[in-house]
């Protein structure tokens, strides 16, 4: 354990820890980067073309932003609520309100897509982890309005420790919270309020690279590097198991040939011309002689070997311990843990 994880450890092992600081940034580079109009008109830095993102912090330094990690942060109110994951297994989603002084950022959002789809950033510290740069040197003095000479009490101690007792470090830190902008709830000259949620509801995006559902295996049938399975037909595209027209018995015989005949049981492969080239598997449900129907069309003699695409479907093939032809275990291609998770 570093000793910058110790000290942030230590800090929220105290009965009565430092006063702990939340800093949010929300990037907007994917959007436009001009966004010069406050710092000119109002004179409030937000940011510059070289670095999209915004720095709040509900926190105030007089009138002087609030550094941490190098970076500064503007003293605004902003407050974050619904950070609590439901019980019912739903993706939280937190609703972030910052504050709209005389409407002043009202153009920024209207310029802007409503912000949809900004990255916001939760960071969150103690105040005796924050950078040198809010604190004066050691005996730094200023003047009342009396003028008066007195000592500053946001010095630095002698020693190097700032008022909070405490050194500047820049690795001790809560984990950082990662959330997207997907609307915005409310507008007014006071405030502005957005609905956010998490990576795995960003809009079009898909992780890992699909749809993830409870009880739906996305995999194709048969395909040798995601189902993987090799073993006899078990139940046609009706979910009707073979063993309904008689069928205890099967016997391969190999691609379909129409100028063979078939009996119950014999099973043959065809293989499409288009892409990807995996064999469907049809098992001769009547008896007939040569020249053989076409088994795609010709449902009174053939049945397509399918799959039902569940985990039940799955089961019938593998077993509840089974493994596949490469020895390894069960390949459902579903998400059965997903099953308790709603939308909304």
């Amino acid at each position: 354990m570093s000793d910058s994880s110790k000290n942030i450890t230590k800090e929220l092992l105290k009965m009565q820890p430092d006063s702990l600081l939340e800093f949010f940034e929300i990037d907007f580079s994917h959007l436009q980067e001009d966004f010069s109009l406050l710092e000119k008109r109002y004179k409030i830095s937000f940011g510059t073309n070289s670095d999209p993102v915004y720095r709040f912090t509900s926190n105030i330094n007089n009138s002087n932003p609030i550094y941490w990690q190098g970076k500064p942060y503007q003293p605004l109110p902003v407050e974050v609520t619904g950070l609590e994951a439901p019980s019912d297994g739903r993706l939280p989603r937190p609703t972030l309100r910052i504050s709209n002084p005389s409407g002043i950022l009202s153009s920024i959002v209207a310029a802007n897509y409503d912000f949809h789809g900004c990255k916001v950033t939760r960071r969150r510290t103690f105040a005796k982890f924050l950078d040198s740069a809010n604190f004066a040197p050691n005996g730094t003095s200023y003047k009342d309005v009396d003028g008066n000479t007195k000592s500053s009490d946001r010095n630095e101690s002698s020693t190097g420790l700032n008022p909070f007792g405490g050194k500047e470090d820049y690795e001790a830190h809560l984990p950082d919270e990662v959330y997207y902008i997907h609307r915005k709830v409310v507008e007014n000259r006071d405030s502005l309020e957005f609905e956010m949620t998490s990576i795995l509801e960003v809009h079009d995006a898909l992780f890992p690279g699909r749809n993830m559902l409870a009880d739906h295996c996305g995999f194709r049938y048969r395909q040798p590097d995601s189902c993987g399975y090799t073993g006899c037909p078990v139940e046609n595209h009706k979910n009707r198991r073979f063993a309904e027209y008689g069928i205890y018995k099967f016997t391969d015989k190999g691609e379909w040939d129409t100028n063979n005949s078939y009996v119950l049981g014999d099973f043959v492969t065809y293989v499409s011309k288009k892409e990807p080239l995996v064999p469907a598997y049809f098992v001769c449900v009547k008896d007939h002689s040569l020249p053989s129907p076409f088994p795609a069309i010709s449902e009174e003699y053939w049945s397509l070997d399918s799959c039902g695409k569940t985990l039940d479907s799955c089961l019938k093939r593998f077993g509840d311990k089974a493994t596949n032809s490469s020895g390894q275990s069960l390949r459902f291609g579903g998400f059965p843990s997903t099953e308790n998770m709603k939308n909304g």
